[in-house]
């Protein structure tokens, strides 16, 4: 640095045309660099404009796919309303069928054992007495036809009581619903 001083300095040879060279140099230099100095930020703006579509994509996507979802949900809960009617319809006519076949099962009951009362007198007087005619103490009309009607009577009612019980059972072990 200090010879740099020592040294007289050269007084600088100005000319016209080496001067407008060096400035539109300097400009194209200047230009060029404020191009790709913006070509840069516009690439960066574009990125970023890329990603917050990306995202708003995504967020669109997330958003369909939960409305979409919000709906087959709600399919499904109409779906499960309507079978839990069916099945409350279904099962409030099963429970008036199991009503009326009690219902139905007492009155044969009931009738049986009003034929079974009726019935057992003279099927016991019967077996008891003899079965001539002069021997019959019963009023006039019951004579041994009376009787033996009565006893045939007797005898298909104990039968079909044998088929009805031998059915009921079947019936009770094919679907466990017991004896009726």
């Amino acid at each position: 640095m200090l010879c740099a001083l020592s040294v007289p300095a050269i007084p600088a040879l100005a000319d016209g045309a080496a001067s407008t060279r060096n400035i539109i140099l300097g400009g194209a230099a200047a230009a060029l660099l404020i191009i790709n100095h913006n070509r840069k930020v516009h690439e960066k703006y574009a990125e970023y404009d890329r990603r917050q579509a990306a995202t708003q994509q995504a967020a669109d996507n997330a958003w369909a796919a939960y409305q979409s979802e919000q709906s087959a949900y709600n399919h499904e809960v109409a779906i499960n309303q309507s079978l839990q009617h069916e099945v409350a319809v279904q099962h409030s006519m099963i429970v008036a069928q199991q009503r009326q076949m009690a219902k139905q099962h007492h009155t044969i009951v009931s009738m049986r054992s009003q034929r079974t009362v009726a019935s057992r007198p003279v099927t016991r007087d019967v077996a008891r007495r003899p079965t001539s005619v002069a021997q019959n103490s019963e009023p006039s009309g019951a004579g041994p036809f009376m009787q033996q009607t009565t006893l045939t009577t007797s005898a298909r009612a104990q039968a079909s009581r044998r088929a009805h019980q031998t059915n009921t059972r079947v019936v009770a072990e094919a679907f466990g619903w017991g004896i009726f």
